[in-house]
């Protein structure tokens, strides 16, 4: 490696910055090579006084980076609840244990809730027997109606038809009674009062049918009333059979049941447990992440959004990992400024980083400084703000060596 010493030329610009940085000086390829054929001999001469940092120009990365600030996340986590209020009877993980889907987190004292089953499957029992004789009855009923209807049968309608029957038969003899009455009134044979009589049979004889002729009908319509109430009876009863309420009810309980074993939705490490032996389960119970499958949620500036693209390159670095490099991804930026930042002078957005590399040392909840590669450019010249020279104009100049320990100004 070549030993980089400093030679006499032009008053050297006073670097500013406590970093080095650089600069792209794709224009002084040609100086940059002059120099590396002059920068032997010149090393050579160890009587010079020091007044500038020389080097050998060669090709570099130029990357333009953002850095943010974050706290390292679990990308999916999970957080289990419960909806039941019986208290916990077990705990079986603690924090730190590595869990896998399916595995029993928590068990619930189901006692209460067994005796409820017991009463409930007592009652859906009794709520079919009960369906069943009803429906069988009203089945009968309907059935019966039906038949009688048919037949023009039942016992208000035999009664009602043969009352009419009766009254038909009088009404007969009236008329040919009082036709007869008629002939002799004719004749002579009657006074008028007699035939008036007989006239005053005729019309009685004849309400008294109308009557039974209204009587009939009223029959007939209460037969088919009464027919459609056992049809209607019929149909409530098949529905009551078809009610599976009771069963609903049974069936939720023994869901209930089944939820008093709290088990993992996911694999991972249990980061957290907020259950407790005798209490009823009250918010996040457990809380579930994968340490392998981690992220960075970060603060992006407005200013950046414009630059910043979701796959752009991230190195992420922590207290805890050291000098430590580790690979990501950004891997989104929110559509919409962080609200607590809103109407002030320093919006920001925010951003999630993918954490593609694997260190052990990186854990959930570290603080992480994340730099973010905004562009980059492969095998340009360039040279450290060191080298620059204050140049007469008020701005900056480069300089190549000569073999005699002088030098030029190339740009």
């Amino acid at each position: 490696m070549t030993e980089k010493k400093a030679f006499s030329l032009p008053q050297p610009k006073k670097s500013r910055f406590t970093k080095k940085k650089v600069v792209l000086l794709a224009a002084i390829l040609a100086a940059g090579l002059l120099a590396w054929r002059l920068v032997p001999p010149l090393l050579a001469k160890k009587d010079t006084a020091p007044s500038v940092r020389c080097t050998a120009l060669a090709k570099t990365t130029l990357k333009d980076a953002v850095s943010v600030t974050g706290t390292v996340r679990s990308k999916d986590p999970a957080n289990v609840y419960s909806t039941l209020t019986l208290p916990v009877a077990k705990v079986s993980v603690s924090v730190g244990d590595t869990v896998k889907k399916g595995d029993v987190l928590a068990v619930l004292d189901s006692s209460s809730l067994e005796k409820d089953i017991r009463q409930q499957e007592y009652t859906a029992s009794y709520a079919d027997k009960s369906a069943a004789l009803a429906l069988q009855k009203a089945k009968s009923d309907y059935e019966n109606a039906l038949s009688l209807y048919k037949q023009g049968l039942g016992a208000d309608l035999t009664a009602a038809r043969s009352s009419l029957e009766q009254a038909r038969t009088a009404l007969q003899t009236e008329k040919e009674a009082y036709g007869s009455a008629q002939y002799s009134y004719e004749r002579g044979q009657i006074s008028k009062l007699e035939l008036n009589q007989q006239k005053a049979k005729l019309d009685q004889a004849q309400a008294t049918c109308d009557s039974a002729e209204k009587s009939v009908a009223s029959a007939q319509n209460a037969s088919q009333q009464s027919l459609l109430a056992a049809k209607n009876a019929y149909e409530a009863a098949a529905a009551k059979t078809a009610d599976k309420s009771a069963h609903a009810a049974l069936d939720k309980l023994r869901s209930n049941l089944q939820d008093c074993v709290i088990t993992a939705p996911r694999g991972g490490t249990v980061t957290a447990v907020g259950a407790s032996v005798g209490s009823a389960p009250a918010g996040v119970l457990f809380k579930i992440e994968d340490p392998a499958d981690l992220i960075v949620e970060a603060e992006l500036k407005e200013a950046d959004t414009a630059k910043a693209n979701p796959g752009d390159p991230v190195v992420i670095t922590t207290d805890a990992t050291g000098d430590a490099k580790i690979a990501g991804r950004l891997l989104s930026i929110a559509p919409a400024a962080n609200t607590k930042t809103e109407g002030t002078g320093n919006v920001t957005f925010p951003v999630k980083i993918r954490v593609s590399g694997r260190d052990p040392k990186l854990k959930i909840g570290m603080r992480a400084k994340a730099n973010i590669t905004l562009t980059e450019k492969k095998g340009v010249y360039a040279v450290p703000y060191e080298s620059l020279a204050d140049a007469k104009n008020g701005g900056y100049a480069v300089y190549a060596a000569k073999k005699d320990g002088d030098a030029y100004r190339v740009t």
